[in-house]
């Protein structure tokens, strides 16, 4: 009997930790930007775009198309991002569904498929832009520069954010 009464009370110590945890996080707001845990245990840079509730979000992968958005729980959200992200390969089901070569021979054996002087069109946060790719880094990712804007808006990208070759 004792034990029992022992076991619900530290129960209840856990319970009121775990609420204590959730109730004092500061809230997210639409427009902020978050880490979201999307698939396979990896996160991705995503921003809110509403707000259902203290616990409950619906978030837009930033870089992929808006049919992706989801309502997600707070458990998912892994903190808000600070200064640039660069988010993992994309899940295989984004990769499948826009046709991409999961398995590409060249990214598979280390060559990047890019090279100076390529023009390209990139997607960021949901909208497509031309760019110019300025060097490969890596097999994986490319340093490109936004045409039409400033430098301070060129980036490494992966991969999977090019959409296509220009020409």
């Amino acid at each position: 009997m004792r034990q029992s009464a022992l076991g619900r009370s530290r129960f209840a110590w856990v319970v009121l930790g775990a609420l204590l945890l959730v109730a004092c996080k500061k809230p997210f707001r639409v427009g902020e930007h978050v880490l979201v845990e999307w698939e396979e245990g990896k996160l991705y840079p995503a921003h809110v775009i509403e707000v259902h509730g203290p616990a409950r979000y619906r978030v837009h992968f930033d870089g992929y198309d808006t049919h992706w958005d989801e309502d997600i729980g707070i458990d998912r959200i892994h903190g808000r991002v600070e200064g640039a992200v660069v988010a993992p390969p994309p899940p295989a089901k984004v990769a499948h569904a826009a046709g991409a070569p999961t398995g590409s021979a060249d990214v598979a054996a280390g060559i990047n498929p890019f090279q100076e002087g390529d023009r390209v069109r990139v997607t960021w946060r949901g909208s497509v832009y031309a760019a110019v790719v300025l060097q490969p880094v890596g097999h994986d990712h490319v340093l490109l520069h936004y045409e039409g804007h400033e430098n301070a808006w060129d980036e490494v990208v992966s991969l999977d954010r090019i959409v296509s070759r220009r020409r």
